[in-house]
């Protein structure tokens, strides 16, 4: 029998949901099988191990944020910066839209410390997609790159800031606010570059135009305040 289309959230949801309730280590991928009534290699066909099937709405939502920007990319009209908080914004609405995945991947990845990397890395996915977007969506010039290097780290910084925040109250809707941060982020980091060039051009980097990357130490726990100040004294 064929399965409908809203079973593979649903096995995705209820297995990282027994992850989190039984034990990382105590639940094998035969006892996921079982309670997604499908075969164990059904299920390694359709979701890998347990490490991808915690982070099986990824590569889905990744796809749907590349399409969203490159629609943006091919409107010459399109504002950057609102491209970019609606990106984010697209990633953060899928969070609250599967409020439950979401809740219980948090207590999984609470539990084991090796899913705290693959999260790593798949932040730093989500990252590369906001920054390939904006070295062709920003205005050209020799700060370009950087600018497109910091913004993007900087969204995605304030992304996760806000969705701990909506972990600890998920009865809370931070969207309207979020939507506010990343608006301000971005004109910010903009202005900041062109602050004092009267042709608008982008403050060129010290020793030639080869742009520099921005690196900025953050508190995991840093507010989007702190991010911004950050990431400001990092561009001079």
């Amino acid at each position: 029998m064929t399965e409908t289309p809203r079973a593979a959230p649903d096995v995705v949801t209820g297995s990282i949901r027994l992850l989190a309730e039984q034990g990382w280590d105590a639940t094998t991928v035969d006892r996921l099988a079982l309670a997604a009534g499908i075969s164990r290699a059904t299920f390694f066909r359709k979701y890998g191990s347990k490490e991808d099937i915690v982070f099986a709405d990824h590569a889905a939502n990744l796809e749907r944020l590349e399409q969203q920007l490159a629609r943006a990319g091919e409107d010459p009209g399109a504002d950057p910066a609102l491209a970019l908080r609606d990106g984010v914004l697209l990633v953060f609405r899928h969070h609250l839209d599967h409020r439950e995945r979401a809740l219980a991947r948090n207590a999984l990845l609470r539990q084991v410390p090796q899913l705290r990397d693959r999260e790593l890395i798949t932040s730093h996915r989500y990252e590369r997609v906001l920054q390939r977007y904006l070295r062709s969506a920003l205005p050209d010039s020799p700060g370009r790159t950087t600018l497109a290097t910091a913004l993007s780290a900087a969204a995605v910084a304030v992304h996760n800031a806000a969705l701990r925040a909506w972990l600890r109250a998920p009865d809370t809707d931070p969207s309207a606010e979020l939507a506010a941060q990343l608006e301000r982020l971005a004109r910010t980091l903009v202005a900041g570059y062109e602050d004092g060039r009267p042709d608008g051009a982008a403050r060129p980097v010290d020793g030639g135009t080869r742009p520099a990357v921005v690196v900025t130490v953050l508190d995991p726990g840093a507010d989007t305040e702190e991010i911004l100040a950050s990431v400001r004294d990092a561009l001079g």
